[in-house]
């Protein structure tokens, strides 16, 4: 008995290691580097959050298990570990170097120079309820569904979300919002973006509304806890309204934006901002922001965030108000 303990004690600690140069240190599985970016799947984070580390901010990682490395010559494989620079592995005698050429991978059909150009996706499917303060007090519930396909040189996200709220008789919130994003990987700062929001926003006697938009992105920050990138583009708002005599809106605007990720330790901080001024009327813009917070995560899919959503135009219908805010307790399934 004691020694079946022993064994689950032992494989329970065993784990691949990264430490950042800035301490960080992370505990969990590496699943691939390429392109000077380390994969690394930390349970603690939920089975299905990869961490994308860049390989020129790690400072060492440890491999419990055999891997497969190379850096565009020999392959070896065995457990691996790098330090001052280096990469070593158990069934080589050659080192190599802890750059942008290294390449580690685990299923020998599966090297990264080989599929690079394959889209690896991730999907997530969520339910919340939720607590409505704008057009009308109410309470409700939304649901979404989401996925995230990732190459070498660029990602792209599609979702669409449906939330439907109720204060007596009267609709607090009747909206459908379809997303879609698409961005390059940035090299050094910069990279490229295009995105669309598009659906209807009945309580608000919105019947048809769509922001697209395209420009330049700017990482600002990041390290093995997180990001920041900035947006700067050109869009175009449309809005047509439910009654006959109100004009449809339709604008040049810019696109500005801003989205934050932070790993906290006891949740994950997740925070995107979008403000869409026009160029046609001094003073009508549109804001768009979320903030969540991902408080309960372990090594399954599931997990549970805690948020505030708001959503404002600063020239309103004559009838409405001007900003439209959601509390919400949302629960996640992802799978890949």
């Amino acid at each position: 008995m004691r020694a079946l303990l022993l064994l689950l004690l032992t494989a329970s600690c065993l784990a691949d290691t990264v430490t950042m140069k800035d301490g960080t240190f992370l505990k969990g599985r590496i699943e691939r580097i390429a392109s000077g970016v380390l994969e690394m799947r930390v349970p603690s984070l939920g089975e299905a959050n990869v961490q994308r580390l860049q390989l020129a901010l790690v400072e060492s990682f440890v491999t419990d298990d055999a891997v497969l490395v190379s850096s565009g010559g020999v392959v070896s494989r065995g457990p691996a570990n790098a330090a001052g620079g280096r990469v070593a592995s158990q069934g080589g005698v050659e080192t190599s170097p802890l750059d942008v050429a290294l390449e580690l991978w685990r299923d020998p059909s599966l090297r990264p120079a080989d599929i690079a150009g394959a889209r690896q996706w991730t999907t997530q499917a969520d339910v919340d309820i939720s607590g409505r303060n704008g057009v009308v007090m109410g309470s409700g519930f939304s649901a979404g569904f989401s996925a995230k396909g990732v190459t070498k040189a660029n990602t792209v996200i599609a979702g669409v979300r449906l939330l439907r709220a109720e204060s007596g008789n009267l609709a607090s919130a009747d909206d459908l919002h379809a997303t879609v994003s698409y961005e390059t990987n940035p090299t050094d700062v910069v990279f490229w973006y295009a995105r669309s929001d598009t659906g209807y926003d009945n309580a608000r006697l919105i019947d048809f509304f769509s922001v697209n938009a395209a420009g330049w992105g700017f990482r600002l920050h990041t390290d093995g806890k997180g990001k920041l990138d900035a947006r700067l583009g050109l869009a175009h708002r449309f809005e047509r309204y439910a009654s006959p005599s109100q004009s449809s809106l339709a604008a040049p605007s810019a696109d500005i934006g801003l989205v934050f990720s932070r790993e906290l330790g006891w949740a994950v901080w997740d925070t995107s901002l979008n403000f869409v001024p026009s160029f046609l009327t001094t003073g009508d813009f549109y804001v768009r922001h979320e903030t969540s917070l991902n408080v309960l995560r372990n090594a399954g899919p599931l997990s549970l965030r805690v948020g505030v959503s708001n959503d404002y135009r600063s020239k309103p219908l004559p009838t409405q108000v001007k900003t439209d805010t959601s509390y919400f307790l949302r629960t996640t399934y992802v799978w890949k």
